[in-house]
């Protein structure tokens, strides 16, 4: 049985498969294009019980701006490439204040340092906070953190 295929291949569109010894129909499909919705501006999860917890940190005005900031360009996966010479201009911030924030949200566990590219050092937002990036890499980055940290989710230690 030999089947011949009508309709183009594209997005959208109906192909009939007809068998070409009887001409009957052998069968039907839609080809449709599945496009993800792009949300401008960016988009990322946050965690409530997080906030909570940084509610608690009396971080001050500066740290909470350089956070939020940090926030805004968050990368997928949580990591964050940032000079912090960039991050004080565009804060209008003097840049041994942005230091101290930096400094201050590690030590907080808020954020984590990671290996350098080049000259500028590299962090990961804790996704105890939020996160950017696919669910069930969210779910391998808490439970490996929880591995980390002896079983303890960040927001549940004592200040």
């Amino acid at each position: 049985m030999e089947i011949e295929r009508v309709g183009k291949l594209s997005k959208n569109t109906i192909t009939t498969e007809f068998d070409l010894e009887t001409g009957e129909i052998k069968r039907q499909y839609a080809v449709v294009e599945i496009q993800r919705k792009q949300i401008p501006g960016g988009f990322f999860m946050a965690m409530q019980e997080g906030f909570t917890y940084l509610a608690k940190l009396d971080l001050t005005g500066e740290q909470l701006k350089v956070l939020f900031y940090i926030m805004g360009k968050l990368d997928f996966e949580n990591y964050i490439l940032l000079q912090q010479k960039e991050v004080a201009e565009a804060l209008n911030m003097r840049q041994p204040h942005v230091s101290r924030a930096f400094v201050r949200l590690v030590e907080a566990g808020v954020i984590h340092e990671g290996p350098k590219v080049g000259k500028v050092k590299t962090y990961r937002l804790d996704p105890s906070f939020g996160w950017k990036g696919k669910g069930k890499n969210y779910v391998k980055e808490v439970n490996r953190l929880r591995l980390v940290r002896g079983g303890k989710h960040l927001s549940k230690k004592e200040n």
